[in-house]
Protein backbone atom coordinates (compact mmCIF):
# COMPACT_ATOMS: atom_id res chain seq x y z
CA UNK A 1 0.00 0.00 0.00
CA UNK A 2 1.11 3.44 -0.78
CA UNK A 3 0.65 6.57 1.20
CA UNK A 4 1.01 9.92 0.64
CA UNK A 5 4.72 10.05 2.95
CA UNK A 6 5.85 7.76 0.07
CA UNK A 7 4.92 10.56 -2.52
CA UNK A 8 8.78 12.58 -2.62
CA UNK A 9 10.51 8.79 -2.65
CA UNK A 10 8.49 7.57 -5.60
CA UNK A 11 9.10 11.56 -7.71
CA UNK A 12 12.84 11.46 -6.70
CA UNK A 13 12.74 7.38 -8.05
CA UNK A 14 10.74 8.75 -11.10
CA UNK A 15 13.03 11.68 -12.02
CA UNK A 16 16.30 9.22 -11.51
CA UNK A 17 14.70 7.03 -13.82
CA UNK A 18 13.62 9.91 -16.31
CA UNK A 19 17.90 10.67 -15.95
CA UNK A 20 18.94 7.30 -16.65
CA UNK A 21 16.89 6.77 -19.62
CA UNK A 22 17.77 10.38 -21.38
CA UNK A 23 21.55 9.17 -20.74
CA UNK A 24 20.49 5.89 -21.93
CA UNK A 25 19.22 7.49 -25.26
CA UNK A 26 21.89 9.77 -25.76
CA UNK A 27 24.60 7.23 -25.07
CA UNK A 28 27.11 6.44 -27.61
CA UNK A 29 26.97 3.03 -29.11
CA UNK A 30 29.71 0.42 -29.01
CA UNK A 31 30.92 -0.16 -32.12
CA UNK A 32 33.64 -2.71 -32.53
CA UNK A 33 35.40 -4.14 -35.60
CA UNK A 34 36.57 -7.97 -35.51
CA UNK A 35 38.64 -10.23 -38.44
CA UNK A 36 37.20 -13.02 -40.53
CA UNK A 37 38.17 -15.31 -37.24
CA UNK A 38 35.66 -13.00 -35.16
CA UNK A 39 39.20 -11.77 -33.56
CA UNK A 40 38.80 -8.50 -32.18
CA UNK A 41 40.83 -5.59 -34.09
CA UNK A 42 39.21 -2.21 -32.42
CA UNK A 43 36.85 -0.36 -30.67
CA UNK A 44 36.17 2.98 -33.08
CA UNK A 45 35.45 6.06 -31.62
CA UNK A 46 35.86 8.36 -34.43
CA UNK A 47 33.71 7.96 -36.47
CA UNK A 48 32.49 10.60 -38.86
CA UNK A 49 28.59 8.99 -39.32
CA UNK A 50 27.00 5.91 -38.86
CA UNK A 51 23.60 4.60 -40.29
CA UNK A 52 22.63 0.96 -39.44
CA UNK A 53 19.10 -0.45 -40.25
CA UNK A 54 16.97 -3.94 -38.94
CA UNK A 55 14.61 -5.42 -41.70
CA UNK A 56 12.23 -7.90 -40.15
CA UNK A 57 13.33 -10.95 -41.99
CA UNK A 58 15.61 -9.75 -44.54
CA UNK A 59 19.20 -8.18 -44.99
CA UNK A 60 19.50 -4.75 -43.27
CA UNK A 61 22.48 -2.48 -44.48
CA UNK A 62 25.28 -0.39 -42.50
CA UNK A 63 27.17 2.19 -43.24
CA UNK A 64 30.36 3.16 -41.31
CA UNK A 65 32.71 6.34 -42.27
CA UNK A 66 36.15 7.02 -40.80
CA UNK A 67 38.44 9.27 -41.72
CA UNK A 68 41.03 7.56 -44.28
CA UNK A 69 44.16 7.99 -41.56
CA UNK A 70 42.36 6.52 -38.86
CA UNK A 71 43.74 3.01 -37.60
CA UNK A 72 41.01 1.09 -38.37
CA UNK A 73 40.56 2.71 -41.46
CA UNK A 74 44.40 1.95 -42.70
CA UNK A 75 43.20 -1.60 -41.41
CA UNK A 76 40.29 -2.54 -43.34
CA UNK A 77 41.82 -1.26 -46.47
CA UNK A 78 45.73 -2.81 -46.37
CA UNK A 79 44.19 -5.97 -47.66
CA UNK A 80 47.84 -7.30 -48.96
CA UNK A 81 49.97 -6.98 -45.69
CA UNK A 82 50.75 -10.30 -43.96
CA UNK A 83 51.52 -8.24 -41.14
CA UNK A 84 49.20 -9.41 -38.36
CA UNK A 85 50.02 -5.74 -36.22
CA UNK A 86 48.81 -3.58 -39.45
CA UNK A 87 47.45 -5.24 -42.21
CA UNK A 88 44.10 -8.26 -42.83
CA UNK A 89 45.26 -11.62 -42.35
CA UNK A 90 41.91 -12.55 -43.06
CA UNK A 91 39.48 -11.11 -46.26
CA UNK A 92 36.18 -11.19 -44.35
CA UNK A 93 35.69 -8.46 -41.39
CA UNK A 94 32.71 -8.24 -39.06
CA UNK A 95 30.94 -5.35 -37.30
CA UNK A 96 28.76 -5.50 -34.23
CA UNK A 97 27.23 -2.47 -32.91
CA UNK A 98 25.98 -2.15 -29.77
CA UNK A 99 23.13 0.22 -28.40
CA UNK A 100 20.00 -0.03 -26.18
CA UNK A 101 19.98 -3.53 -25.69
CA UNK A 102 20.04 -4.24 -29.26
CA UNK A 103 22.84 -6.09 -31.23
CA UNK A 104 23.53 -4.88 -35.03
CA UNK A 105 26.29 -7.38 -36.78
CA UNK A 106 27.11 -8.72 -40.30
CA UNK A 107 30.20 -8.96 -42.66
CA UNK A 108 31.80 -6.20 -44.55
CA UNK A 109 30.03 -5.51 -48.37
CA UNK A 110 32.96 -3.50 -49.54
CA UNK A 111 35.17 -0.45 -48.23
CA UNK A 112 35.63 2.30 -50.72
CA UNK A 113 38.21 4.92 -50.60
CA UNK A 114 36.78 8.18 -51.62
CA UNK A 115 37.89 12.38 -51.63
CA UNK A 116 35.42 14.80 -51.93
CA UNK A 117 35.26 17.82 -53.55
CA UNK A 118 36.14 19.56 -50.11
CA UNK A 119 39.55 17.10 -50.50
CA UNK A 120 37.97 15.31 -47.46
CA UNK A 121 39.53 11.63 -47.34
CA UNK A 122 36.89 9.02 -46.06
CA UNK A 123 37.10 5.21 -45.74
CA UNK A 124 33.32 4.12 -46.25
CA UNK A 125 32.55 0.47 -44.80
CA UNK A 126 29.43 -0.95 -46.24
CA UNK A 127 27.91 -4.07 -44.15
CA UNK A 128 24.95 -6.77 -44.31
CA UNK A 129 23.39 -7.46 -41.64
CA UNK A 130 24.22 -11.76 -40.07
CA UNK A 131 20.78 -12.42 -41.72
CA UNK A 132 21.98 -12.59 -45.18
CA UNK A 133 23.71 -15.53 -43.67
CA UNK A 134 20.28 -17.11 -44.72
CA UNK A 135 20.60 -16.42 -48.14
CA UNK A 136 23.46 -18.75 -48.63
CA UNK A 137 22.65 -21.60 -47.03
CA UNK A 138 20.37 -23.84 -49.36
CA UNK A 139 17.71 -26.43 -48.71
CA UNK A 140 18.82 -29.83 -50.43
CA UNK A 141 15.90 -32.66 -51.51
CA UNK A 142 17.80 -34.65 -49.28
CA UNK A 143 20.62 -33.06 -46.78
CA UNK A 144 21.27 -36.24 -45.50
CA UNK A 145 22.45 -37.47 -49.07
CA UNK A 146 25.66 -37.04 -51.36
CA UNK A 147 24.73 -34.42 -54.19
CA UNK A 148 25.15 -37.45 -57.04
CA UNK A 149 22.01 -39.17 -54.87
CA UNK A 150 18.84 -36.70 -54.13
CA UNK A 151 15.50 -38.93 -54.06
CA UNK A 152 13.12 -37.72 -53.38
CA UNK A 153 12.79 -35.03 -55.82
CA UNK A 154 11.62 -32.58 -53.44
CA UNK A 155 12.12 -31.63 -49.63
CA UNK A 156 8.93 -31.55 -47.86
CA UNK A 157 7.83 -31.19 -44.09
CA UNK A 158 5.00 -30.68 -42.37
CA UNK A 159 4.22 -28.92 -38.90
CA UNK A 160 4.14 -25.96 -36.54
CA UNK A 161 5.83 -23.09 -38.71
CA UNK A 162 8.48 -22.39 -36.23
CA UNK A 163 9.62 -25.60 -35.31
CA UNK A 164 9.20 -26.53 -39.42
CA UNK A 165 11.56 -23.73 -40.27
CA UNK A 166 14.27 -24.39 -37.73
CA UNK A 167 14.27 -27.59 -38.39
CA UNK A 168 14.89 -27.44 -42.23
CA UNK A 169 17.67 -25.11 -41.65
CA UNK A 170 19.18 -27.19 -38.71
CA UNK A 171 19.31 -30.38 -41.18
CA UNK A 172 21.07 -28.21 -43.62
CA UNK A 173 22.96 -26.82 -41.10
CA UNK A 174 24.13 -30.18 -40.22
CA UNK A 175 24.84 -31.34 -44.08
CA UNK A 176 27.78 -28.26 -44.20
CA UNK A 177 28.73 -27.91 -40.44
CA UNK A 178 28.24 -31.88 -38.95
CA UNK A 179 27.66 -34.41 -42.27
CA UNK A 180 29.69 -36.84 -43.39
CA UNK A 181 29.06 -36.04 -46.56
CA UNK A 182 30.49 -32.44 -46.22
CA UNK A 183 34.32 -32.45 -47.22
CA UNK A 184 36.14 -30.59 -44.31
CA UNK A 185 38.78 -27.93 -44.84
CA UNK A 186 41.36 -30.60 -44.52
CA UNK A 187 40.45 -33.83 -45.11
CA UNK A 188 43.67 -35.60 -43.89
CA UNK A 189 41.98 -34.27 -40.67
CA UNK A 190 40.10 -37.71 -39.11
CA UNK A 191 38.93 -35.20 -36.05
CA UNK A 192 37.00 -33.01 -38.71
CA UNK A 193 35.07 -35.73 -40.09
CA UNK A 194 31.71 -36.65 -38.74
CA UNK A 195 31.32 -33.78 -36.28
CA UNK A 196 28.66 -33.48 -34.49
CA UNK A 197 30.23 -31.03 -31.94
CA UNK A 198 28.22 -27.49 -32.63
CA UNK A 199 31.49 -25.57 -30.28
CA UNK A 200 32.69 -25.49 -33.79
CA UNK A 201 29.76 -23.98 -35.68
CA UNK A 202 29.75 -20.72 -37.28
CA UNK A 203 25.51 -20.67 -37.38
CA UNK A 204 23.61 -22.75 -34.71
CA UNK A 205 19.90 -22.76 -34.42
CA UNK A 206 18.11 -22.05 -31.49
CA UNK A 207 16.03 -25.72 -30.21
CA UNK A 208 12.08 -25.12 -30.06
CA UNK A 209 10.41 -28.21 -29.10
CA UNK A 210 7.89 -30.43 -31.07
CA UNK A 211 5.54 -29.54 -28.49
CA UNK A 212 5.84 -26.21 -27.66
CA UNK A 213 5.15 -24.77 -30.83
CA UNK A 214 1.47 -23.33 -31.03
CA UNK A 215 2.87 -21.52 -34.44
CA UNK A 216 0.15 -21.58 -37.10
CA UNK A 217 0.36 -24.64 -39.50
CA UNK A 218 2.42 -24.69 -42.50
CA UNK A 219 4.20 -26.94 -44.98
CA UNK A 220 7.93 -26.23 -45.78
CA UNK A 221 9.12 -27.09 -49.30
CA UNK A 222 12.40 -26.66 -51.04
CA UNK A 223 14.13 -28.15 -54.90
CA UNK A 224 17.71 -26.85 -53.72
CA UNK A 225 16.47 -22.89 -52.98
CA UNK A 226 18.14 -21.02 -50.33
CA UNK A 227 16.59 -21.33 -47.07
CA UNK A 228 15.25 -17.71 -46.84
CA UNK A 229 13.49 -18.07 -50.16
CA UNK A 230 11.80 -21.18 -49.05
CA UNK A 231 11.06 -19.51 -45.33
CA UNK A 232 9.61 -16.33 -46.78
CA UNK A 233 5.94 -17.01 -47.01
CA UNK A 234 5.73 -19.01 -43.63
CA UNK A 235 7.20 -16.11 -41.87
CA UNK A 236 4.49 -13.54 -43.49
CA UNK A 237 1.91 -15.70 -43.18
CA UNK A 238 2.28 -16.12 -39.38
CA UNK A 239 3.90 -12.99 -39.04
CA UNK A 240 6.89 -14.75 -37.30
CA UNK A 241 10.22 -12.42 -37.12
CA UNK A 242 13.59 -14.87 -37.51
CA UNK A 243 15.86 -13.21 -34.61
CA UNK A 244 19.71 -13.43 -35.48
CA UNK A 245 22.67 -12.38 -33.40
CA UNK A 246 26.03 -13.08 -32.52
CA UNK A 247 27.04 -14.81 -29.46
CA UNK A 248 30.16 -13.04 -27.68
CA UNK A 249 32.22 -14.05 -24.61
CA UNK A 250 30.37 -12.73 -22.18
CA UNK A 251 26.84 -12.40 -23.49
CA UNK A 252 24.48 -14.60 -21.68
CA UNK A 253 23.96 -18.29 -23.43
CA UNK A 254 21.04 -18.26 -25.69
CA UNK A 255 20.00 -21.37 -24.28
CA UNK A 256 20.69 -23.74 -20.96
CA UNK A 257 23.68 -25.97 -21.95
CA UNK A 258 25.08 -24.22 -24.82
CA UNK A 259 28.35 -24.57 -25.75
CA UNK A 260 29.25 -22.43 -28.81
CA UNK A 261 32.17 -20.80 -30.09
CA UNK A 262 32.50 -16.69 -29.71
CA UNK A 263 31.07 -15.03 -32.99
CA UNK A 264 29.04 -18.33 -33.78
CA UNK A 265 25.33 -16.84 -35.35
CA UNK A 266 22.56 -17.72 -32.74
CA UNK A 267 19.17 -17.85 -35.15
CA UNK A 268 15.43 -18.23 -33.17
CA UNK A 269 11.98 -17.52 -34.61
CA UNK A 270 10.13 -16.15 -32.66
CA UNK A 271 6.16 -14.98 -32.63
CA UNK A 272 6.14 -11.37 -31.44
CA UNK A 273 2.69 -10.42 -33.01
CA UNK A 274 0.26 -13.29 -31.69
CA UNK A 275 -1.09 -13.42 -34.74
CA UNK A 276 -2.91 -16.92 -34.43
CA UNK A 277 -3.82 -17.03 -30.78
CA UNK A 278 -4.73 -13.28 -29.27
CA UNK A 279 -3.85 -9.87 -30.45
CA UNK A 280 -5.10 -6.41 -31.41
CA UNK A 281 -5.23 -4.73 -35.20
CA UNK A 282 -7.67 -2.21 -34.97
CA UNK A 283 -9.76 -0.04 -32.17
CA UNK A 284 -10.35 3.15 -31.14
CA UNK A 285 -9.12 6.03 -28.32
CA UNK A 286 -12.37 5.52 -26.26
CA UNK A 287 -13.19 1.94 -26.75
CA UNK A 288 -9.75 0.59 -26.74
CA UNK A 289 -7.73 -1.86 -29.60
CA UNK A 290 -10.20 -4.74 -30.48
CA UNK A 291 -8.63 -8.52 -30.04
CA UNK A 292 -8.83 -11.05 -32.51
CA UNK A 293 -7.08 -14.05 -33.78
CA UNK A 294 -6.97 -15.34 -37.07
CA UNK A 295 -7.39 -18.35 -39.24
CA UNK A 296 -7.78 -19.54 -42.61
CA UNK A 297 -10.82 -20.92 -43.66
CA UNK A 298 -12.64 -21.49 -47.13
CA UNK A 299 -14.86 -18.72 -48.64
CA UNK A 300 -18.66 -18.43 -49.53
CA UNK A 301 -17.70 -21.40 -52.65
CA UNK A 302 -15.70 -23.35 -50.58
CA UNK A 303 -12.85 -23.81 -52.86
CA UNK A 304 -10.20 -20.73 -51.47
CA UNK A 305 -9.19 -20.06 -48.38
CA UNK A 306 -9.35 -16.68 -47.20
CA UNK A 307 -7.77 -14.72 -43.98
CA UNK A 308 -10.65 -14.78 -41.22
CA UNK A 309 -10.70 -12.35 -38.20
CA UNK A 310 -12.36 -13.99 -35.06
CA UNK A 311 -13.06 -10.99 -32.84
CA UNK A 312 -11.84 -11.88 -28.66
CA UNK A 313 -13.57 -10.41 -25.20
CA UNK A 314 -11.04 -7.29 -23.75
CA UNK A 315 -8.60 -9.15 -21.92
CA UNK A 316 -7.53 -7.88 -18.57
CA UNK A 317 -4.66 -5.99 -18.06
CA UNK A 318 -1.31 -8.30 -18.17
CA UNK A 319 0.06 -8.36 -14.94
CA UNK A 320 3.33 -6.81 -16.44
CA UNK A 321 2.17 -3.96 -17.05
CA UNK A 322 0.94 -3.19 -13.54
CA UNK A 323 5.14 -3.77 -12.27
CA UNK A 324 6.68 -0.57 -12.08
CA UNK A 325 9.43 0.12 -14.36
CA UNK A 326 8.78 -2.52 -16.42
CA UNK A 327 9.76 -1.86 -20.58
CA UNK A 328 8.53 -4.14 -23.17
CA UNK A 329 4.92 -5.03 -24.98
CA UNK A 330 2.99 -8.39 -24.83
CA UNK A 331 1.90 -9.97 -28.58
CA UNK A 332 -1.64 -10.44 -26.51
CA UNK A 333 -1.84 -6.41 -25.72
CA UNK A 334 0.03 -3.93 -27.61
CA UNK A 335 -0.23 -0.89 -25.64
CA UNK A 336 2.11 1.13 -27.24
CA UNK A 337 -0.04 3.68 -29.27
CA UNK A 338 1.25 6.72 -30.66
CA UNK A 339 -1.53 9.85 -31.24
CA UNK A 340 -0.57 11.89 -34.08
CA UNK A 341 -0.42 15.72 -32.69
CA UNK A 342 1.98 18.48 -32.09
CA UNK A 343 3.45 16.70 -28.40
CA UNK A 344 4.22 13.13 -30.30
CA UNK A 345 7.03 11.94 -32.07
CA UNK A 346 5.80 10.65 -35.14
CA UNK A 347 7.73 12.83 -37.77
CA UNK A 348 5.92 10.91 -41.25
CA UNK A 349 3.11 9.30 -41.97
CA UNK A 350 1.24 7.24 -44.77
CA UNK A 351 -2.11 4.90 -45.40
CA UNK A 352 -2.62 3.55 -48.54
CA UNK A 353 -6.18 2.46 -49.57
CA UNK A 354 -6.23 0.19 -52.48
CA UNK A 355 -9.55 -1.25 -53.18
CA UNK A 356 -10.02 -4.68 -55.01
CA UNK A 357 -9.96 -4.87 -58.56
CA UNK A 358 -11.15 -7.88 -61.06
CA UNK A 359 -14.00 -10.06 -59.58
CA UNK A 360 -13.19 -12.87 -61.73
CA UNK A 361 -9.81 -14.98 -62.22
CA UNK A 362 -8.76 -16.93 -65.01
CA UNK A 363 -6.12 -19.16 -65.27
CA UNK A 364 -4.82 -22.62 -67.41
CA UNK A 365 -3.32 -23.10 -70.60
CA UNK A 366 -3.16 -26.77 -70.94
CA UNK A 367 -6.42 -29.44 -70.34
CA UNK A 368 -6.66 -31.48 -67.38
CA UNK A 369 -4.32 -34.66 -66.71
CA UNK A 370 -6.15 -37.49 -68.83
CA UNK A 371 -7.46 -35.47 -71.22
CA UNK A 372 -5.32 -34.99 -74.19
CA UNK A 373 -4.32 -38.40 -73.56
CA UNK A 374 -7.92 -40.24 -73.93
CA UNK A 375 -8.70 -37.62 -77.19
CA UNK A 376 -5.80 -39.10 -78.84
CA UNK A 377 -7.06 -42.72 -77.61
CA UNK A 378 -10.00 -42.22 -79.48
CA UNK A 379 -8.97 -41.07 -82.44
CA UNK A 380 -6.30 -44.12 -82.68
CA UNK A 381 -9.31 -46.29 -82.04
CA UNK A 382 -11.84 -44.64 -84.63
CA UNK A 383 -8.75 -45.50 -87.10
CA UNK A 384 -7.92 -49.31 -86.01
CA UNK A 385 -11.60 -49.82 -86.52
CA UNK A 386 -12.02 -48.04 -89.97
CA UNK A 387 -8.71 -50.31 -91.00
CA UNK A 388 -10.29 -53.47 -89.38
CA UNK A 389 -13.79 -52.83 -91.41
CA UNK A 390 -11.86 -52.20 -94.46
CA UNK A 391 -9.50 -54.83 -94.23
CA UNK A 392 -12.24 -57.21 -94.76
CA UNK A 393 -13.08 -56.65 -98.11
CA UNK A 394 -11.29 -59.18 -100.56
CA UNK A 395 -8.79 -58.95 -102.70
CA UNK A 396 -8.82 -55.29 -102.22
CA UNK A 397 -8.47 -55.06 -98.58
CA UNK A 398 -4.82 -55.36 -98.28
CA UNK A 399 -4.57 -51.87 -100.21
CA UNK A 400 -7.49 -49.97 -98.46
CA UNK A 401 -6.06 -51.00 -95.04
CA UNK A 402 -2.60 -49.63 -95.56
CA UNK A 403 -3.85 -46.39 -97.24
CA UNK A 404 -6.14 -46.39 -94.02
CA UNK A 405 -4.04 -46.43 -91.87
CA UNK A 406 -1.85 -43.71 -93.32
CA UNK A 407 -4.72 -41.31 -93.66
CA UNK A 408 -5.52 -42.78 -90.12
CA UNK A 409 -2.00 -41.30 -89.12
CA UNK A 410 -3.14 -37.68 -90.94
CA UNK A 411 -5.94 -37.69 -89.34
CA UNK A 412 -5.04 -38.48 -85.75
CA UNK A 413 -2.44 -35.50 -86.28
CA UNK A 414 -4.87 -33.16 -87.50
CA UNK A 415 -7.51 -34.22 -84.75
CA UNK A 416 -4.26 -33.21 -82.16
CA UNK A 417 -3.62 -30.36 -83.59
CA UNK A 418 -7.14 -29.35 -83.82
CA UNK A 419 -8.39 -30.18 -80.00
CA UNK A 420 -5.16 -30.68 -78.21
CA UNK A 421 -5.64 -28.51 -75.30
CA UNK A 422 -9.32 -27.32 -75.87
CA UNK A 423 -11.29 -29.26 -73.63
CA UNK A 424 -11.31 -28.56 -70.01
CA UNK A 425 -8.15 -26.32 -70.42
CA UNK A 426 -9.00 -23.20 -68.84
CA UNK A 427 -10.81 -22.49 -65.42
CA UNK A 428 -12.16 -19.60 -63.65
CA UNK A 429 -13.19 -18.47 -60.33
CA UNK A 430 -15.93 -15.73 -60.00
CA UNK A 431 -16.33 -13.71 -56.68
CA UNK A 432 -19.84 -13.09 -56.48
CA UNK A 433 -19.24 -11.32 -52.82
CA UNK A 434 -16.63 -8.73 -54.42
CA UNK A 435 -18.88 -8.38 -57.44
CA UNK A 436 -21.01 -6.86 -55.07
CA UNK A 437 -19.02 -4.79 -52.93
CA UNK A 438 -17.35 -3.39 -55.50
CA UNK A 439 -20.38 -1.70 -57.14
CA UNK A 440 -22.59 -2.17 -60.37
CA UNK A 441 -19.18 -0.60 -62.18
CA UNK A 442 -16.03 -2.83 -62.12
CA UNK A 443 -12.66 -4.35 -62.93
CA UNK A 444 -14.21 -7.86 -65.09
CA UNK A 445 -11.45 -9.99 -65.12
CA UNK A 446 -8.11 -10.78 -64.20
CA UNK A 447 -5.40 -13.79 -66.03
CA UNK A 448 -3.16 -15.57 -63.39
CA UNK A 449 -0.63 -17.03 -65.37
CA UNK A 450 1.29 -18.86 -63.11
CA UNK A 451 -0.79 -22.27 -63.63
CA UNK A 452 0.27 -25.27 -66.18
CA UNK A 453 -2.83 -27.21 -66.63
CA UNK A 454 -6.26 -26.76 -65.57
CA UNK A 455 -8.42 -28.69 -62.72
CA UNK A 456 -5.72 -29.54 -60.40
CA UNK A 457 -3.99 -28.39 -57.51
CA UNK A 458 -1.50 -25.65 -59.24
CA UNK A 459 -4.42 -24.38 -60.77
CA UNK A 460 -6.31 -24.03 -57.58
CA UNK A 461 -3.47 -22.48 -56.17
CA UNK A 462 -3.24 -19.93 -59.00
CA UNK A 463 -6.86 -18.75 -58.75
CA UNK A 464 -6.10 -18.32 -55.07
CA UNK A 465 -3.10 -15.98 -55.46
CA UNK A 466 -4.99 -14.19 -58.22
CA UNK A 467 -7.79 -13.37 -55.63
CA UNK A 468 -4.74 -12.16 -53.20
CA UNK A 469 -3.13 -9.65 -55.60
CA UNK A 470 -6.54 -8.12 -56.70
CA UNK A 471 -8.18 -8.36 -52.97
CA UNK A 472 -8.49 -4.99 -51.26
CA UNK A 473 -6.13 -3.99 -49.09
CA UNK A 474 -4.23 -1.29 -46.89
CA UNK A 475 -0.83 -0.35 -46.49
CA UNK A 476 -0.07 1.77 -42.66
CA UNK A 477 3.46 3.59 -42.59
CA UNK A 478 4.86 5.56 -39.53
CA UNK A 479 8.17 6.82 -39.20
CA UNK A 480 8.64 8.03 -35.40
CA UNK A 481 11.36 9.16 -33.12
CA UNK A 482 12.76 7.39 -30.24
CA UNK A 483 11.84 8.60 -26.64
CA UNK A 484 9.04 10.75 -28.12
CA UNK A 485 7.18 9.34 -25.69
CA UNK A 486 8.09 5.52 -26.39
CA UNK A 487 11.91 3.95 -25.86
CA UNK A 488 12.87 1.96 -28.52
CA UNK A 489 15.37 -0.41 -27.50
CA UNK A 490 15.64 -4.44 -27.13
CA UNK A 491 16.25 -6.91 -23.99
CA UNK A 492 14.10 -5.20 -21.86
CA UNK A 493 15.59 -1.68 -22.48
CA UNK A 494 12.94 -0.79 -24.69
CA UNK A 495 9.08 0.02 -24.84
CA UNK A 496 9.23 -1.85 -28.27
CA UNK A 497 11.35 -3.08 -30.99
CA UNK A 498 11.95 -4.77 -34.74
CA UNK A 499 8.57 -7.13 -35.20
CA UNK A 500 6.78 -5.70 -31.88
CA UNK A 501 3.05 -4.82 -32.66
CA UNK A 502 2.77 -0.55 -32.45
CA UNK A 503 -0.80 1.12 -32.87
CA UNK A 504 -1.27 4.73 -34.10
CA UNK A 505 -3.96 7.53 -34.72
CA UNK A 506 -3.19 8.41 -38.61
CA UNK A 507 -4.39 12.53 -39.41
CA UNK A 508 -7.36 12.36 -41.93
CA UNK A 509 -8.57 8.74 -41.23
CA UNK A 510 -11.72 8.65 -39.13
CA UNK A 511 -11.09 10.82 -35.42
CA UNK A 512 -10.02 8.30 -33.09
CA UNK A 513 -9.43 5.28 -34.70
CA UNK A 514 -6.25 3.40 -34.11
CA UNK A 515 -4.55 1.04 -36.54
CA UNK A 516 -1.83 -1.81 -35.54
CA UNK A 517 0.90 -3.13 -37.27
CA UNK A 518 4.02 -4.90 -36.73
CA UNK A 519 7.15 -2.57 -36.89
CA UNK A 520 9.19 -3.83 -40.53
CA UNK A 521 12.33 -1.58 -40.02
CA UNK A 522 14.36 -0.01 -37.40
CA UNK A 523 17.55 2.50 -38.02
CA UNK A 524 20.58 3.72 -35.96
CA UNK A 525 22.21 6.81 -36.82
CA UNK A 526 24.40 8.70 -35.66
CA UNK A 527 27.61 11.50 -36.37
CA UNK A 528 29.96 13.51 -35.05
CA UNK A 529 27.66 16.68 -34.74
CA UNK A 530 24.66 14.64 -33.75
CA UNK A 531 23.73 12.33 -31.14
CA UNK A 532 22.30 8.75 -31.55
CA UNK A 533 18.92 8.53 -32.90
CA UNK A 534 16.89 5.96 -33.40
CA UNK A 535 13.70 5.88 -36.34
CA UNK A 536 11.25 2.96 -36.84
CA UNK A 537 9.39 2.03 -39.88
CA UNK A 538 6.19 0.65 -39.32
CA UNK A 539 4.14 -1.36 -41.46
CA UNK A 540 5.87 -1.73 -44.93
CA UNK A 541 4.25 -0.54 -48.33
CA UNK A 542 5.17 -3.66 -50.58
CA UNK A 543 2.47 -5.72 -52.25
CA UNK A 544 3.48 -9.46 -51.18
CA UNK A 545 1.81 -12.48 -53.33
CA UNK A 546 -0.50 -14.85 -51.39
CA UNK A 547 1.58 -15.71 -48.49
CA UNK A 548 1.80 -19.28 -47.99
CA UNK A 549 1.52 -19.66 -51.97
CA UNK A 550 5.55 -20.86 -52.14
CA UNK A 551 4.84 -23.91 -49.52
CA UNK A 552 1.40 -24.63 -51.67
CA UNK A 553 3.34 -24.71 -54.99
CA UNK A 554 5.58 -27.50 -53.99
CA UNK A 555 2.72 -29.76 -53.18
CA UNK A 556 0.91 -28.57 -55.93
CA UNK A 557 3.58 -29.50 -58.26
CA UNK A 558 4.24 -33.02 -56.83
CA UNK A 559 0.86 -34.31 -57.00
CA UNK A 560 0.82 -32.43 -60.78
CA UNK A 561 3.86 -34.71 -61.25
CA UNK A 562 1.83 -37.51 -60.19
CA UNK A 563 -1.24 -37.21 -61.90
CA UNK A 564 0.70 -37.29 -65.19
CA UNK A 565 2.92 -40.16 -64.53
CA UNK A 566 -0.21 -41.58 -63.26
CA UNK A 567 -1.98 -41.18 -67.18
CA UNK A 568 1.10 -41.87 -68.92
CA UNK A 569 1.31 -45.73 -67.63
Amino acid sequence: MTYVTDLPQIYSAAQKAKVQRKTQRYARPLVRLWDGNWVLRGVSGAEVSADFRWTLNDTGVGVLVLPYDYYLARWAMDIYNDDPRSGRTTQNIHITVDKDGARWDGRLEKAVLKTDEQGTTTVELSFLHSYEELKHIICWSNPFLPEAVQFPREFMLAGPSIWVLKTALMMNLLRLQGSSWAVPSDPMDSAQWGNLNMSNWQIAVKPTPYGTDNSVWTIFGSRFKNWHECASGTLQTGELMVQTRRWLNGDPLPWPGANLRHGCLVVDIVDKSGFTSNTARIGDVWGGLQHMWDTFEKNADGVFYDQIEHPLPDPNIPAAYRTPGYLGTLPSNPWVVYRQNDHCGIQTSQFIVQPSSAVQVVTGGHSAPGVNEAISSAIQFVGFLMGGILGEVPFAGPILSALAEGATEVVNVIAMALFTDTLLAWQRHYAVDRAQASGWSHYFEHFETSADRAYTLGALLSLGEGMWKTRTHHTHKLTVANGEPYLIGDAGQGHFFLGDRVGSTIKGMPAGKIYVDQVTELELAWSRNASPQWQITLGTDKDHDMPFAQSMRIVADIVDELMSLAVQM
